[in-house]
C-alpha cells in the first residue's frame, strides 16, 4: 500500500504544478500566504473601505465535514494543509455561516441558493433570479455592468449551470441551459468551464451557433488547455468550454494523461480569469469561482471524488489569496451554497489514520468504476479485480457478492431509501474500508461555513442569511439597488412552473 500511496503523492504534486496557475501558489505554504494577505491588508487605511475586486469562491455542496476530511487528507497525502483551513484558523480573517433555505424549501437546490446571493431574494428551487409570476430580478452581474465592473465565472461544471448562472442571468428554469447560455453574451466577460454543447451548433437542439455570436462580440473562444495557457491576460472577453458537459472529476482527471493535457484545472482557469479581469478592469471586477463537482461526487457518495475535487478547489483558493496578497483591495469569500450528503469519518473498527491512505489509492471515480463492471454482475472475479485496480481496495468475498446484487438493481439489503441505488449502496459499503459514511445522496439544510478576508470582510463575521450576500456585494460596487421579495404564500398563487429536482440535473440522468 505504501508504494502505491507514494506514487499517488508524486503524481499529484507533479500535476498540481502544471501550467501557470499551480507552481507559484503551491510553492507558498497556506500559513505563509494567509499571513502575507493579512500583512498587505494591514497597510490599508481601514478594512471597512469598499473592495474594488471581489473573488467569490463556491465549493458547491460542501458539507462541513468535507473541510476537515480534505484538510486531514491533504496533510497526510500532500504533506501540507489547505488554504481554506488556514483561513478558518486565522483570527484576522472573518468566519461565519450562511443559512441556505430557498423560498419553497428548507433544503435548497443550487439555483435558488445561488440566486439568493445573486439577487438578494429567495426564489423557488429550480429558478434563477425569477419569481413564479414571471418577475425578473436583477442579478449581481447586471449591477456590476451598470457600475462599469468586469465580470467572470469559472466552474468545473457547464458554464450555464445553476451556480454560475445565478450571478449572471434571470431565467425561470435552470435546466434550460441552451437558453441560459445565450444570456451570457456581454454579461459575463470571462466564462470558463465545461458545456461546449450549449454553445456549438452541433450540440444545441436549435442548431444556433453561439460560438460565432460570441466571437462577433469580441470574445476569444477556447476549447482546450493549451489555448488557455497561451492567453496573455490582456484579452478583454473570453469564452472557454473545455468539455461537452461537466469537466471530469479530479480523481479521473489526474489519472488520465490525455485529460491532463487537454483540460485545465480549476486553479489554472481561476488564474487566467483573474489576469484578464485585472488587465481590463483594474478599477473594479467580480469573479465567481465554482468547484462544482464536489456536489456531484457527494450525490454519488464518492469519498475519493469529493476529497480530490475539494483539493482542486482549494488550489483555486490559493490562486485567489496569492492575488489578494499583492492587491489588498480584494475581498475574497470562500463558502458553499448548501451541504450535500454530510460525509463524516468514523472509526469502523480500524485505524482512522489508514483510511486516507486507502482513499489516496483511488484512480477513478465511482462512475468510471461502474462503467467498467456494469456487465460483470455474474463475474465476481472481474468485480474484485476492477475494484482492486481502480480503487486499490481488496473487497471481502461477501462484499463482492453484494456488489453483484447491486449491479442487478437488487438493493433489498439497503434500509435507507435514498441509498437504494448503485452509488449510495456501493459507496456506503466502502465505508467498511475508508471509514466515511453518508447521511443521504441529497442536499441538506445545514448552516454552511464561510471565511472572508479583505475590505468589508467583517460583514461576513456571523451567521447570516444567504440573501444578505447580495446587499454586501452591491454595496461594494457602490450600488443601493435591492430587488423585490416574495412570500411563500404569494409564490404559491403563481407556482405553475415545474420545479427542478433537488439533485443536480446531470446526476439525475446517470
Amino acid at each position: 500500500m505504501s508504494n502505491k500511496l507514494n506514487t499517488t503523492r508524486r503524481q499529484f504534486l507533479r500535476l498540481s504544478t502544471l501550467g501557470l496557475a499551480g507552481s507559484a501558489v503551491l510553492a507558498t505554504s497556506p500559513a505563509t500566504l494567509v499571513a502575507e494577505v493579512n500583512a498587505a491588508q494591514a497597510k490599508m487605511a481601514a478594512k471597512g473601505e469598499r473592495p474594488t475586486k471581489i473573488i467569490f469562491l463556491v465549493s458547491d455542496g460542501m458539507s462541513q465535514g468535507v473541510v476537515s476530511l480534505t484538510e486531514l487528507f491533504s496533510l497526510q497525502v500532500r504533506k501540507r494543509g489547505t488554504y481554506f483551513a488556514e483561513l478558518l484558523k486565522n483570527p484576522k480573517c472573518a468566519h461565519g455561516h450562511f443559512e441556505t433555505y430557498s423560498l419553497d424549501s428548507f433544503v435548497t437546490d443550487s439555483a435558488a441558493a445561488g440566486s439568493a446571493w445573486g439577487c438578494g431574494s429567495r426564489v423557488m428551487n429550480g429558478a434563477l433570479n425569477m419569481f413564479p409570476d414571471g418577475t425578473e430580478l436583477t442579478p449581481i452581474f447586471h449591477i456590476a455592468k451598470e457600475k462599469g465592473w468586469g465580470t467572470g465565472v469559472v466552474t468545473t461544471t457547464t458554464v450555464p449551470h445553476a451556480t454560475p448562472a445565478s450571478f449572471t442571468v434571470s431565467h425561470p428554469a435552470r435546466w434550460e441551459q441552451d437558453a441560459i447560455a445565450e444570456k451570457y453574451l456581454n454579461v459575463a466577460d470571462i466564462a470558463l468551464g465545461g458545456g461546449s454543447d450549449h454553445f456549438t451548433s452541433s450540440g444545441r437542439s436549435d442548431d444556433k451557433d453561439l460560438v460565432a455570436k460570441f466571437k462577433k462580440e469580441g470574445y476569444t473562444v477556447l476549447d482546450d488547455r493549451d489555448g488557455l495557457i497561451k492567453l496573455t491576460g490582456t484579452e478583454k472577453k473570453v469564452l472557454g468550454t473545455f468539455h461537452t458537459g461537466s469537466l471530469p472529476y479530479t480523481v479521473d482527471h489526474i489519472n488520465d494523461p490525455e485529460l491532463v493535457e487537454r483540460i485545465p484545472t480549476l486553479a489554472e482557469m481561476t488564474d487566467k480569469a483573474i489576469k484578464c479581469l485585472e488587465s481590463n478592469h483594474s478599477d473594479g471586477w467580480i469573479l465567481q469561482v465554482e468547484g462544482a463537482r464536489i456536489d456531484h461526487a457527494a450525490h454519488a457518495n464518492d469519498a475519493a471524488g469529493v476529497i480530490w475535487d475539494q483539493v482542486a478547489f482549494d488550489d483555486a483558493v490559493g490562486v485567489a489569496l496569492e492575488f489578494a496578497a499583492r492587491h489588498p483591495e480584494t475581498l475574497v469569500v470562500v463558502t458553499t451554497d448548501h451541504g450535500n450528503a454530510n460525509p463524516g469519518l468514523s472509526s469502523y473498527g480500524g485505524s482512522t489514520n489508514e483510511m486516507f491512505e486507502r482513499i489516496a489509492l483511488a484512480k477513478a471515480s465511482t462512475g468510471v468504476l461502474r462503467s467498467k463492471i456494469r456487465n460483470q454482475a455474474d463475474s465476481p472475479a472481474d468485480i474484485h479485480e476492477a475494484v482492486k485496480d481502480l480503487l486499490g481496495l481488496d473487497l471481502e468475498e461477501d462484499h463482492v457478492k453484494l456488489v453483484s446484487r447491486m449491479l442487478k438493481n437488487d438493493f433489498s439489503m439497503v434500509v435507507h431509501n435514498q441509498h437504494r441505488n448503485f452509488n449510495g449502496a456501493f459507496n456506503n459499503l466502502l465505508a467498511n474500508y475508508n471509514g466515511i459514511g453518508w447521511v443521504s445522496t441529497q442536499h441538506t439544510e445545514d448552516y454552511v461555513i464561510l471565511a472572508a478576508t479583505g475590505p468589508m470582510q467583517d460583514r461576513f463575521n456571523k451567521l447570516i442569511k444567504n440573501t444578505d450576500a447580495f446587499g454586501i456585494l452591491a454595496e461594494a460596487m457602490g450600488s443601493t439597488h435591492r430587488n423585490k421579495v416574495m412570500t411563500l404564500e404569494e409564490a404559491r398563487q403563481h407556482a405553475s412552473l415545474p420545479l427542478a429536482p433537488i439533485v443536480e440535473d446531470d446526476i439525475v440522468h446517470t
